[in-house]
């Protein structure tokens, strides 16, 4: 009988998961748009992950190849159900946009020309960078409250490289993996703890 509860129970988070990361990608544009609605689907209103385990989701999804929405919904999907989680939130995330994709090819012509449909987009994008913001503004201030010197420099180093240097972010990405790793070493030779 428990094993026939626990299966419900894995049930029910694969079909919210599903659900949510269905809902998302209907409404919440792409992206790092889509992230900060997460927080508050899987880490405020479902208490499915913390704040800490979706910023971790977020951090390996960005620096992973391909969309970050895609990514994010399938490690917070795995981190949550396993590979069957994993796979919902994907089916989830990715069948919104095939969808609007299918209609719109189809009329294309009708949609590009109307008015109301510029606005509408117009509007989209305000909303997509007022997400993108609340969710930057989110991750700075847990930076800040780690009160940790070093990650203080990373951010202020990853912003004078993008603001500075016209190099790729790969490379931003592997300096950062980098000084990561070292601080760890130093940290471990000098028998503290890693961050």
């Amino acid at each position: 009988m428990e094993k026939q509860n626990g299966k419900k129970a894995d049930l029910r988070k694969i079909w919210l998961i599903f659900i949510n990361t269905l809902m998302i990608s209907s409404t919440a544009n792409s992206g790092y748009a889509m992230i900060g609605v997460m927080e508050r689907v899987f880490v405020k209103k479902h208490e499915m992950l913390s704040k800490e385990e979706l910023s971790d989701c977020t951090a390996m999804a960005a620096s992973s190849p391909g969309p970050i929405g895609i990514n994010a919904s399938c490690l917070i999907g795995y981190r949550v159900a396993g590979f069957w989680g994993s796979l919902a939130a994907i089916l989830g995330v990715v069948i919104p946009p095939v969808f609007f994709m299918v209609l719109v090819t189809m009329f294309y012509g009708a949609i590009v020309s109307n008015g109301y449909v510029a606005t509408f987009m117009k509007g989209m994008q305000a909303g997509a960078v007022a997400l993108v913001l609340n969710f930057a503004i989110g991750l700075f201030t847990d930076i800040l409250k780690k009160k940790q010197v070093f990650l203080w420099v990373l951010v202020a180093a990853a912003l004078i490289y993008i603001w500075c240097l016209d190099l790729s972010v790969f490379w931003l990405a592997l300096l950062i993996a980098a000084a990561a790793l070292i601080k760890n070493a130093i940290m471990v030779r000098k028998g503290g703890e890693k961050s």
